[in-house]
């Protein structure tokens, strides 16, 4: 969900029905295609397999965005979560 959204331009806090799903869909679909192939790089979203370059804004709060340069940004998704679940984004790339 971070990196379809940031790949989208889309803020993590954007009403679904506010968002084009069918692009987001495709994407989504592309990305699970390439990360499941012979050759692909699972769960790589850059197509860059260095460490720290695999993720756009997945895991990076505070480093720079690899667009922009922009510090991203985390946030619990849920306050106290057991889970520690977390939302990446880039605040000038997703608005």
């Amino acid at each position: 969900m971070n990196e379809l959204c940031h790949l989208r331009g889309h803020l993590p806090t954007t009403p679904v029905g506010q968002v084009a799903l069918e692009p987001l869909v495709r994407l989504a679909v592309r990305m699970l295609r390439f990360s499941i192939s012979p050759g692909g790089a699972h769960q790589v979203t850059t197509g860059d397999t260095r460490p720290g370059r695999r993720h756009w804004v997945y895991g990076r709060a505070g480093q720079p965005c690899l667009r922009c340069g922009t510090p991203v940004r985390v946030a619990a998704e849920v306050p106290g979560d057991a889970e520690r679940r977390r939302t990446w984004w880039c605040p000038n790339c997703q608005r």
